[in-house]
């Protein structure tokens, strides 16, 4: 007899779907249960991501698996999101800052690398490119990417 799928990823042994159906049934339990400890640990552990199990972080697409992933405790991830490796969706309590967590709305796209900082609103419909940092809110359907990269010192004209 197979055990179901969300069983294995209890053990290290599912992917990235049996996650998500842990996930579901641990939800499905009121209260603080001692498994999503456990589970997020699993996850820490086989993908280097930290993924917390609440309710308002929706199931989101991972292309590449959840490698390198956070996500603060305090963040919200809306539905349908597709969020590839090494993002940081993260809280920024520092002093003289806005403080706070992101919230991702509905169907946005976080490129790899993306760093998503502090207090701020990203709308629906939001595309965030590789490695861009945002740390201002984003209104719905905009894409948002980093600067062109730029010369500093060319070689030839060191002195």
């Amino acid at each position: 007899m197979n055990p179901p799928r969300y069983i294995k990823a209890l053990f290290g042994l599912g992917d990235v779907d049996a996650f998500w159906m842990a996930r579901e049934e641990i939800l499905k339990r009121p209260g603080k249960h001692c498994l999503e400890n456990y589970l997020c640990k699993i996850i820490r552990k086989h993908y280097g991501a930290g993924i917390p199990i609440l309710p308002d972080i929706n199931r989101f697409a991972t292309p590449h698996g959840f490698y390198g992933i956070f996500i603060s405790q305090r963040a919200k991830v809306g539905e349908g999101c597709v969020i590839y490796q090494q993002v940081t969706i993260g809280s920024n309590d520092l002093h003289n800052s806005r403080g706070g967590a992101p919230t991702i709305g509905n169907n946005c796209l976080i490129g790899a690398g993306a760093k998503i900082i502090g207090n701020v609103h990203v709308g629906n419909n939001v595309r965030i490119g590789a490695n861009a940092i945002v740390v201002d809110d984003v209104p719905d359907n905009c894409t948002v990417v980093m600067n062109k990269p730029r010369v500093i010192v060319r070689e030839n004209e060191k002195t």
